[in-house]
């Protein structure tokens, strides 16, 4: 319970209409045990004292409803204004996370390319080089043929090695981790199930699994999905 709340309540427990009050509630439970009702004038004391009951029940309703009424007023206004403030926080920290996010995966996007264009230039490397190898078969050159086939196998293995690593930009207390989000579903297209899970009718959170056990590797008819980026930040 909110601080507030639990104080003004601890007040109300100290005055002298609630002691009174307290005072009578525990004494009906005493006396209904100590009523026997063997004859027809203790039925009637004993409905009596239910009546007594009653209006005790109802005094102590009127006495404590609008004092609930009010906490929970209270509370309420305290959950509204705690809600108004941690609001901005959550909407910030999402705006940043989207933008680190971003960053993360323009690097990626750039290093892709980058190693897309070693690749390109080393694949043109070796059509040259066989171009000179046929040539120099044509030429009956069998040394010049030998020599430029070796080139080309040398730039074939720079070709599949060539590959650059991955580097995560780096923070103090920021991790980052592969995600993706589904785009579109177009149900006509997709299975009934894959790689032994049934997502039809179609299970989003069965999808993103599959997609997550295959990391982005999976493809489903009907599924469009991307990869996204998750943020951790440690306080």
């Amino acid at each position: 319970m909110n601080e507030a709340v639990a104080k003004s309540e601890a007040l109300v427990l100290d005055t002298a209409e609630n002691e009174q009050l307290g005072k009578e509630v525990s004494l009906m439970e005493s006396q209904a045990s100590a009523v026997v009702v063997a004859t027809e004038a203790d039925y009637s004391v004993a409905g009596d004292l239910i009546k007594t009951i009653k209006a005790m029940q109802k005094q102590v309703k009127d006495y404590w409803d609008p004092l609930r009424v009010a906490a929970k007023r209270t509370y309420d206004d305290v959950l509204a204004k705690k809600k108004a403030m941690l609001d901005p926080l959550e909407a910030a920290e999402k705006i940043l996370k989207g933008k680190m996010g971003d960053f993360v995966l323009e690097q990626e996007r750039k290093r892709q390319e980058q190693e897309e264009a070693m690749r390109k230039l080393a694949q043109a490397e070796i059509d040259r080089k066989l171009d000179e190898a046929a040539t120099a078969e044509q030429n009956g050159d069998a040394m010049g043929v030998e020599f430029a086939m070796a080139e080309a196998e040398v730039m074939q293995g720079i070709a599949e090695a060539g590959s650059i690593p991955s580097q995560k930009p780096k923070a103090n207390g920021v991790s980052t981790s592969k995600a993706w989000k589904i785009v579109s579903v177009d149900p006509a297209q997709v299975p009934v199930s894959i790689a032994g899970a049934v997502i039809r009718p179609v299970d989003e959170s069965a999808v993103m699994a599959l997609i997550k056990a295959t990391k982005g590797k999976i493809e489903i008819p009907g599924i469009k999905y991307e990869e996204t980026v998750t943020i951790s930040v440690r306080s």
